[in-house]
């Protein structure tokens, strides 16, 4: 008889994961907060039901002896995830990584604290009542202001004064809900991500990756060059994980880690145990790592030996595409010219023409993305000519 195993989140980036586990004759059991949800004709059984609701997700796996829990390129399941690994004794994310991890005001603390790394100035408040015009002044502007748990860059955005706070927190108010209140210096400079893992206490480098992002008082990535080659920041990274893995103990996860490189050190940003979303962990790593990365985390969650090969040098550059304001798309310009150029590999558009779309505040706004890959010699030459060809067509309300 298979073993059974469960996967939390059926969206579209968690379909090539779910697939993994079928490989292997695994029996899935598919838990999501959607009724119908992209990937559920991908599993097995299927429920519908709330990631809060622990009890009832907890019976469902005794009963059906479930033996492995997975996520794939989500961090959204992770807090249940580690909780019913720890209650129903299994291998997996553990509850201390990502009560870590998942919680910016604790990683701020723990960064600062234990690690003596450098990183902006930052508070933390219990909720909005207790940020008056005194206590916020204190901070040089602009100000970046998070929830302390959320991903996808919702609920975070940057003020230059109290009043546009005041403005902004009210249009964000949904995403703090009973939640503490990060605010922290904005530090300018080039961003950059890292894809990899932890795997027997060592750090193993997937790619790096430089990153573009969008104007203020919202700041989301708007293209990647991924597999981007910097030989002193991988040092620094390298330098990084290994006083971060000696500190926390943490092993078998895949990392995905946001920072700045500021004097010559890391200056962290954002840190997810999770692979990148939008096929960046499941398709391009891959590519890159010329193996399966979800074979890859499908392994580390069960404890079993990896062998990593070493990353090739094809580069890739992400693009997404988006709106500045609020109105109608009515499509995407010089797509026929777009899929000639060489270094073309796919387009993705996520709204339908004539649908209402919103100004970027964040990841759910964005209208699709296209993927280019090559050699580093050819492929900059193709994204001066995609950035030049490809515009998103607006009716602006």
């Amino acid at each position: 008889m298979s073993s059974v195993v469960a996967v939390f989140g059926l969206g579209k980036y968690q379909k090539s994961g779910i697939l993994e586990l079928k490989k292997r004759n695994f029996f899935i059991i598919g838990f999501d907060e959607k009724n119908s949800p992209y990937s559920k004709k991908s599993v097995d059984k299927f429920f519908n039901v709330s990631f809060n609701n622990i009890k009832k997700i907890q019976k469902i796996c005794k009963e059906n002896k479930v033996k492995y829990l997975f996520a794939f390129s989500t961090d959204a399941p992770l807090n249940l995830i580690s909780k019913l690994n720890e209650n129903l004794k299994l291998q997996g994310y553990k509850k201390k990584d990502v009560n870590l991890i998942s919680d910016k005001i604790k990683l701020r603390k723990f960064f600062k604290k234990k690690m003596k790394i450098s990183q902006p100035k930052f508070n933390y408040f219990q909720n909005f009542d207790k940020i008056s015009k005194k206590k916020f002044d204190k901070f040089k502007k602009p100000i970046v202001c998070k929830p302390n748990v959320g991903s996808g860059s919702k609920g975070v955005f940057f003020a230059n004064n109290y009043s546009n706070f005041l403005e902004l927190f009210k249009e964000n108010k949904s995403f703090y809900k009973n939640k503490k209140i990060l605010i922290e210096n904005f530090i300018h400079g080039t961003e950059y991500a890292i894809e990899g893992w932890i795997y027997n206490n060592k750090f193993i480098l997937g790619c790096l990756s430089k990153k573009k992002r969008s104007n203020l008082p919202y700041l989301l990535d708007i293209s990647l060059i991924i597999n981007y080659k910097n030989s002193n920041i991988i040092s620094q990274v390298n330098k990084f994980f290994h006083k971060f893995i000696k500190k926390t103990n943490m092993n078998n996860l895949p990392i995905h880690f946001e920072f700045l490189i500021r004097n010559n050190r890391i200056v962290p940003i954002d840190f997810a145990i999770r692979g990148a979303g939008f096929s960046v962990y499941s398709k391009i790593l891959s590519k890159i790592m010329q193996q399966s990365t979800n074979n890859i985390l499908v392994n580390l969650i069960m404890n079993l030996d990896i062998e990593f090969n070493k990353p090739n040098d094809r580069i890739f550059f992400l693009r997404f595409l988006f709106s500045n304001k609020d109105g109608i798309f009515k499509g995407i310009t010089n797509l026929k010219k777009l899929k000639k150029l060489s270094s073309f590999r796919e387009l993705q558009v996520y709204k339908k023409k004539d649908s209402k779309v919103s100004a970027l505040k964040n990841g759910q706004d964005r209208i699709g993305h296209f993927i280019l890959e090559n050699s580093s010699k050819n492929i900059y030459k193709d994204v001066l000519k995609s950035n030049n060809l490809i515009k998103t067509k607006i009716q602006y309300e």
